[in-house]
């Protein structure tokens, strides 16, 4: 729960931090390389309502004060995906599914439908990280301006170290959770062929089940 001081203004140093990756986690991953893979995926959003500029009110989103992340999509996009469990060979359908499919432009200049899932991607995974990390993925990479990282340890309050690390696990937890670094890109026709596939194991295993 934000907590707020005596003008009404968020008290930034009570921030809950439950949850940030301890440093022995976040040193087995390429901290950089993902922070530039998360940004990728923000440029995708931003460029995503200027290529679909007539369908931009179901491509709108904002992080608001609060550090509620709001979206506008089409309400007719079932927020799912079909996924696939190697172990089993069985595929589902998920309403939990955080995981992006690709990062291909092509995909998302032809397709209304990819921008609405992977903006509601973005939110799922955002909505997971704790009140910390939400204001430095809000102030970093969605607000305009971004704040910079001396603005954001004066604001909570954060020796560096403890700054940085709470700022390496906010985009960690996006990278991993949006599974950014396994998504190959694919090709639209590439993309259609791999959900048919997995659409045709679904009905097999449920025949199977009858």
């Amino acid at each position: 729960m934000i907590a707020y001081d005596n003008e009404g203004n968020i008290n930034y140093p009570s921030l809950e931090r439950k949850g940030i990756l301890p440093e022995s986690v976040i040193n087995q991953y390429d901290y950089v390389e993902m922070k530039k893979d998360f940004e990728l995926v923000v440029e995708i959003l931003a460029t995503n309502m200027l290529v679909h500029s007539m369908y931009k009110e179901f491509l709108k989103y904002e992080i608001t004060d609060e550090l509620e992340f709001k979206i506008f999509t089409n309400d007719n996009i079932k927020d799912f995906m079909i996924t696939s469990n190697m172990a089993t060979g069985y595929s589902y359908i998920t309403e939990t599914d955080t995981s992006i499919i690709t990062l291909d432009r092509e995909v998302y200049d032809t397709s209304i439908e990819m921008c609405m899932y992977l903006l509601k991607r973005v939110k799922l995974s955002y909505d997971q990280l704790n009140e910390t990390e939400k204001f430095i993925i809000k102030s970093l990479e969605f607000d305009e301006p971004p704040l910079t990282d001396e603005d954001l340890i004066a604001l909570l309050k954060l020796y560096k170290n403890g700054y940085y690390l709470c700022k390496k696990s906010a985009f960690i937890k996006m990278v991993l959770q949006l599974n950014i670094r396994n998504v190959k890109k694919m090709t639209p026709e590439e993309l259609l062929k791999k959900l048919l596939v997995e659409h045709e194991k679904k009905l097999v295993s449920i025949s199977e089940k009858k």
